[in-house]
């Protein structure tokens, strides 16, 4: 019988496969006994760990939104200066969707075969992510009202999630920087080329 210590790396090797998984082939292509083979575990034991596959879907999602969510309120709780916090809250999604490529892809592409009631605690958590990123452009962006703010900040979260499905050979600390000048430009810049 497996013990708390041993039953967590199992727990952990299933939801690394899953991630992979369903961000390589989409979450409907890929079976119980794919994720079982892929953790070196038969299709039914996956079942001694979740109760099905929505349920590691599940878990895969709320693991990216907890993850992003409580980094998101530890900034905001320890910088007071608007501008380093931005730069904090965009180092933590850059750092996550570069590190976490394929849990962000999940997270990103994958809502869909959730149930309803899960979706909406996803998108209540989604928003409360949001939130400290919005009041830190709302003080460093006098020149747009709120909604243009939610905008901003909306497009270029959806910006960095995109990341996750472009399949690009950029080492990860030339992606890393070039998605943080990215995310800092669209976010800060005051004057665009009139199109």
């Amino acid at each position: 019988m497996a013990t708390p210590t041993t039953e967590r790396p199992r727990r952990e090797l299933l939801l690394q496969s899953a991630a992979d998984l369903f961000a390589a082939r989409g979450y409907h292509a890929v079976g119980i006994d794919d994720i079982g083979a892929a953790a070196g575990i038969s299709g039914p034991g996956v079942y001694r760990h979740f109760r099905s596959k929505q349920a590691l879907l599940e878990a895969l999602c709320d693991r990216a939104m907890t993850t992003m969510l409580d980094g998101a309120r530890d900034i905001a709780g320890a910088h007071t200066d608007p501008g380093t916090a931005l730069e904090a809250l965009v180092d933590l999604h850059v750092d996550f969707a570069v590190g976490s490529r394929a849990l962000l892809g999940v997270w990103a592409r994958e809502q869909r075969a959730l149930s309803d009631e899960v979706r909406r605690s996803l998108r209540r958590r989604q928003r409360a992510y949001e939130l400290p990123w919005r009041t830190v452009v709302e003080q460093l962006r006098d020149d747009l009202p709120a909604a243009e703010v939610t905008v901003a900040v909306t497009a270029t979260l959806t910006m960095l999630n995109a990341t996750a499905m472009v399949h690009a050979d950029v080492p990860a600390d030339r992606m890393t920087s070039l998605l943080r000048r990215m995310a800092m430009a669209a976010l800060l810049v005051r004057h665009t080329p009139q199109l």
